[in-house]
């Protein structure tokens, strides 16, 4: 087994096992004319913006891509037929089509789309300038990522035209590569830095457990987005406590309602090494979400816990206060770190106080305690 980080394709990790939530159905309506795709681009005097939400190829269940559209001047202003003097509104877009297809398909296939609601009674004397319909359109499992369009047939009472919006749909979850610091050596006394790294397409969040195969230890993380689109990374930190011996990486991708787990996607051994007797050195950032604030009301405490030059996760970080003309500091609860390190605590304080956290040192790491921060309570 060699030092260094190892990377594993998937197609050699374990099984893939599948969680999902319910997909929600929608209903169509009649299609545009299946012509073949022009230029895709919006005309303006009819639809000023089409947004699309979240697309890309579900791991199993359909996923249902929500869209808005901006129809400019949707209705008219006309006389009114009881009274001559006044004006109504009418609709001038009679109608809304909608449909969808993959670049270069010669395919379309029908979206669903809001009608324009009815117009506001009584008399008037401007009419909307625009008005947001919301429509949807399905991708399923086995259709491909990449370019596709959404298409627009906005009908009036008198001319037609038709609006295009094209979209990126993001690739089904993949798990490419992953890796974990290999092998990881721990000793007394000292804290040793475990990489996760993992390539993976089309996911939203990413986590890890990484868990001995002949012991009880285990550590969950929640994995950072990397620089590149792909990549997902996050370190944590083993000490000598420690079970040695092989361990595994197990990952959970997921994107929308669905999520799909990676058994097995590395495995890694910890193994003991000989004592520096070096601590490692922690550092902490604390501020307050407001330094005045009315009485009664709540106030956010967070910061962030450091150790070295990486996130203390999982440390618990004390608070304390210290009321203002007293010598003494008060503690007042714990607030734990999460896998970056940050924490936070939201309090009512009663009173004028200085606020502060300190990380607590241990046989491994030395202590710090964070600047002060002054809430004026009005």
């Amino acid at each position: 087994m060699r030092n260094g980080m190892r990377l594993l394709l998937a197609t050699a990790t374990g099984a893939a096992v599948f969680a999902s939530g319910t997909a929600t159905a929608f209903a169509t309506q009649s299609a545009l004319p299946k012509a073949a795709a022009a230029a895709c681009s919006l005309t303006t005097a009819d639809v000023t913006d089409i947004k699309v939400g979240d697309a890309y190829i579900p791991i199993k269940d359909d996923a249902t891509v929500d869209f808005e559209a901006t129809i400019k001047n949707p209705y008219a202003l006309t006389a009114d037929p009881g009274d001559s003097t006044k004006k109504v509104l009418a609709k001038d877009v009679t109608s809304i089509r909608a449909d969808f297809q993959r670049v270069g398909e010669t395919t379309w296939n029908d979206a669903t789309i809001a009608q324009i609601p009815a117009p506001p009674t009584g008399n008037q004397t401007t009419a909307p300038a625009d008005v947001t319909v919301k429509g949807s359109f399905k991708v399923t499992k086995d259709n491909k990522d990449g370019k596709w369009q959404v298409r627009l047939q906005v009908i009036r009472t008198g001319p037609q035209t038709e609006s295009c919006k094209e979209v990126t749909v993001d690739p089904q979850v993949k798990l490419v590569s992953a890796g974990v610091t290999d092998p990881v050596v721990i000793t007394a006394g000292e804290d040793t830095k475990v990489a996760v790294k993992a390539n993976i397409l089309g996911a939203s969040a990413v986590t890890a457990r990484l868990y001995s195969n002949d012991g009880n230890d285990s550590v969950d993380l929640t994995l950072s987005k990397g620089n590149s689109v792909n990549s997902w990374y996050e370190d944590t930190w083993f000490d000598s406590d420690f079970s040695t011996g092989t361990w595994t990486l197990e990952l959970t991708a997921g994107r929308g309602k669905e999520s799909i787990k990676y058994e097995k996607a590395d495995t890694f051994s910890v193994q003991t090494g000989k004592s520096k007797s070096k601590k490692s050195k922690t550092n902490v950032s604390f501020d307050v979400s407001a330094n005045k604030v009315k009485k009664g009301k709540a106030v956010r405490l967070f910061g962030t816990a450091y150790r070295g030059s990486s996130a203390y996760s999982g440390k618990m970080v004390e608070l304390y206060y210290k009321k203002k003309g007293s010598s003494g500091w008060k503690f007042l609860s714990f607030a734990k770190a999460n896998s970056s390190g940050k924490f936070s605590k939201s309090v009512t304080p009663k009173f004028d106080a200085y606020w502060r956290a300190v990380v607590t040192g241990t046989s491994k790491t030395y202590g710090s305690t964070s600047s002060a921060e002054f809430v004026d309570v009005r």
